[in-house]
């Protein structure tokens, strides 16, 4: 009878207890919030298993470089880097926080000594991330920034399946993903003596829609950039590197550099402006040139200075008309500059570093890249570097047509058809030899259509006044860069179609 009656007992308390256990986890889930019981999860783990986990721990060191003047990016750090921003933000207790654009959002990045628990679900493998950055003497020294670092630990046990799977499954694709969708463009220059690459955000606005440039110039362009970035197995067949070289010359401020921003934004491109007077020598130009990222364009403004060809700048400014300069002070203006010494623009680098730089072996090291080189003076260049696989095509940037006024006066003014004063305005640029940047100055003076053309008209008929007055005095040199420039412009009318027929593979 005791033993009947210590059975039902016991079966009468394990009912009782099983309802109040019901009881409890309905009451803890429904009146508990979720962070709550995920807290309390966290804690009951730490105290009851975490003294379970093995001695052996495996920790893997990621570098953002392996040493301080170490120009060649880590991609596995960047990967690291944009993987755990979007793994912290959640259950970090310090953030480092960024507002540099007021069309972007804020941005939050690690900060120093900052560390979370990675817990992948499928294995149940637990990572724990740490971010370092200490300077030269291995302190901990985040505004430095000379050398940082991740740090992954896990148990030696799971080494295979983080290195051999999380990571390059997960964390770099992630990484991959996100630079396909980007849509921030970076602008690169060189700082620290020439051994680090510096960014900012390329915020230009600039497109082929506003670009001031003969509409059949334009298309060709368009065409050559689309048919260079679908050609990848082309290229891979026929044995070259996947580059494509262009050489913009011309005036200034006929637009070179807004094609390159331009190009930029149609190819979401990063841009490295590699400045040769600050490059010490070959060595280091291909350092620099190793150290960049694919899908990139390597912009080398005004070539032949920073090679050290002096600019015979007579024959650009003699036809300056825009200032107030007397005429005897116009004809005296360029012996002035041409006399002065350039030896301090005169770059260390060889023509034959520059070489290499476009297409000798170093430049296979990387993929989807553009080169593009701008002058003034194309003539003023070797031959070496102008030849097809180098500058596969040679823009020339011209001095306004009509055809590329009528769009600097749709941008800027809304103009979409004819008007009174464009027959007056097409003679005058026939003869006027105007930049996009002269004219679109004027433009910019009012919002009326009829007053902004009207200075366009004033501008261009101050112009020619000035060249007769030069004319009649007979001035040898001005007569010269006069005709220099007047070839230039028939030029631009007949290499067009050239341009057009000049796309290489």
């Amino acid at each position: 009878m005791n033993n009947v009656f210590s059975v039902a007992s016991l079966f009468t308390l394990y009912t009782s207890l099983t309802a109040i256990l019901s009881l409890f986890q309905q009451f803890y889930n429904q009146f508990v919030p979720e962070k709550v019981r995920d807290y309390i999860a966290s804690k009951i783990d730490q105290v009851f298993f975490s003294d379970r986990s093995p001695k052996t721990t495996f920790t893997l060191i990621v570098n953002e470089k392996d040493h301080e003047y170490e120009m060649e990016k880590n991609l596995l750090y960047e990967a690291c880097e944009a993987y755990v921003t979007t793994k912290i933000s959640s259950s970090a207790k310090r953030l480092t926080g960024s507002y540099t654009n007021e069309d972007e959002p804020i941005s939050f990045g690690i900060a120093q000594g900052e560390e979370f628990v990675e817990r992948l679900e499928k294995d149940g493998i637990q990572i724990v991330w740490k971010f370092f950055c200490r300077n030269s003497q291995g302190e901990d020294d985040f505004y430095s920034g000379h050398k940082k670092s991740f740090e992954l630990c896990f148990d030696l046990a799971h080494k295979t399946e983080v290195l051999d799977s999380h990571i390059p499954l997960v964390v770099v694709k992630y990484y991959e993903e996100m630079k396909k969708t980007k849509k921030k463009i970076n602008l690169y220059s060189v700082e620290n003596g020439g051994y680090h690459w510096s960014s900012v955000q390329f915020s230009h606005p600039f497109t082929f829609d506003a670009l001031a440039l003969d509409p059949k110039v334009k298309q060709c362009i368009i065409d050559d950039l689309d048919k260079f970035i679908e050609r990848k197995q082309f290229y891979k067949k026929v044995g070259k590197a996947w580059k494509r070289g262009y050489l913009l010359y011309g005036p200034p401020g006929t637009g070179k550099s807004s094609l390159i921003a331009a190009m930029a934004n149609y190819l979401k491109y990063d841009i490295y402006d590699v400045q040769l007077s600050g490059v010490e020598d070959d060595a280091m130009l291909r350092r620099m040139m190793l150290s960049t990222e694919n899908k990139s364009i390597l912009v080398i403004e005004d070539i032949d200075c920073a090679m050290g060809l002096s600019r015979d700048y007579s024959t650009d400014n003699a036809v300056d008309f825009e200032n107030d300069e007397s005429d005897d002070e116009l004809e005296n203006r360029g012996s002035r500059v041409t006399d002065k010494d350039t030896s301090n623009t005169e770059s260390k680098v060889s023509l034959s570093g520059i070489l290499n730089f476009i297409d000798g072996l170093w430049s296979c090291c990387a993929d989807e890249r553009i080169i593009v080189l701008t002058t003034n003076r194309k003539e003023k260049l070797d031959k070496a570097l102008l030849r097809p696989g180098r500058m596969d095509m040679h823009i020339h940037m011209s001095y306004l047509t009509m055809n590329a006024f009528k769009i600097l006066a749709n941008n800027y003014l809304g103009v979409t058809g004819e008007h009174s004063l464009y027959n007056e305005i097409e003679q005058l640029l026939e003869t006027a030899n105007a930049t996009p940047a002269q004219v679109a100055e004027e433009l910019l003076r009012s919002d009326d259509v009829d007053v902004a053309l009207s200075s366009v008209v004033d501008m261009l008929k101050k112009r020619l006044n000035r060249l007769e007055r030069l004319q009649k005095k007979g001035n040898d040199k001005s007569r010269k860069s006069l005709k220099g420039h007047e070839l230039n412009k028939d030029e631009s009318v007949e290499k067009m179609p050239d341009i057009c027929g000049d796309i290489r593979a």
